[in-house]
Order: structure tokens, then sequence, then C-alpha cells
């Protein structure tokens, strides 16, 4: 305890409320705008309200992708046909067209293979992750920044 004049005492808040890590996080509500970058150029990935992707699919078929920017939206637009269920090959920057893929990830749902770009969160950017199987949903930050962030629908409440 800190010294305190004499008479004032601690509240009892104030000694068994002390801050931690995970009641000072910032959450992420479904339907925010996501602005997002490239992690190697860090070019905005924006092109027409969407996220504006390279995506190589199984058959080795290259196009393009465009994906929702607001959190849990899941709609999508694409230039090939990419078979249900099955997994992309990669995700590239439309920029620099390095691969967005994620060496040793893996989804948490489905365990297929991942791809990360950075979204704009407060002041700084952050790694989001993205399973690469088609219809898969899953979606996380990087457990560096879950010490930071909470996303809308994380199953830890």
């Amino acid at each position: 305890m800190t010294d305190k004049p004499r008479g004032q005492r601690d509240s009892w808040e104030d000694i068994f409320w002390e801050p931690h890590k995970y009641n000072e996080r910032r959450k992420l509500k479904t339907g925010l705008y996501l602005r997002s970058f490239c992690p190697h150029c860090n070019k905005e990935l924006m092109r027409n309200d969407m996220i504006h992707l390279e995506v190589v699919s199984p058959s080795d078929e290259t196009g393009w992708i465009e994906l929702s920017p607001y959190l849990n939206v899941f709609s999508r637009k694409t230039d090939i046909k990419l078979p249900g269920g099955q997994e992309v090959k990669d995700l590239l920057c439309p920029h620099c067209h390095h691969t967005l893929l994620i060496d040793g990830k893996c989804c948490g749902v489905c365990k297929s293979h991942v791809a990360s770009f950075l979204i704009g969160v407060s002041n700084a950017k952050v790694p989001f992750l993205i399973c690469l199987r088609e219809g898969c949903h899953w979606h996380a930050v990087s457990p560096d920044d879950e010490t930071e962030i909470i996303l809308d629908d994380s199953q830890e409440w």
C-alpha cells in the first residue's frame, strides 16, 4: 500500500480492484470498419470500399478477391471460381505481390492455413488473421495483441 495521510484509509476497491491487462483492452465491435494495410509495403488494401487482394485458387488460377472491411461481415466478391469448402493456395498484396500467408499458424476452427494483414486500431496497426478455407469465418488478432484488443465475437467472455 502507498503512504496516505494519517486518518485517510484505502478503500476496498483500491486494494482489490487493481488494473489488469484484461480490463484495459479495447473491444472491437461487430460492424466496425477495419482500415487494412499490407504488412510488407504498408500500403492500404482498400479498393471500391472493399479489402482488395490477389488470390490463388487450389487449381493455381490467379485473380482477385474483395472482402468486406467491416468486422464480422463476411461478404466477398471474386473474379475466379473458388470451390466451396476448399482452401485457397495464397492471398497476396495487390501492390507488392508479397504473400500474406503465415507459416506455422493455422485456423482456430478448421486447422487450415492462415493469412494476415494489418488493421488500424486506435493509433496502432495490428496483425489480423483470417482462415484461407472458403466458407470458414474464423478470424483473430495476433496473440501478442490480445492483451490490448478483444474481438466482439470472442469466445473469451
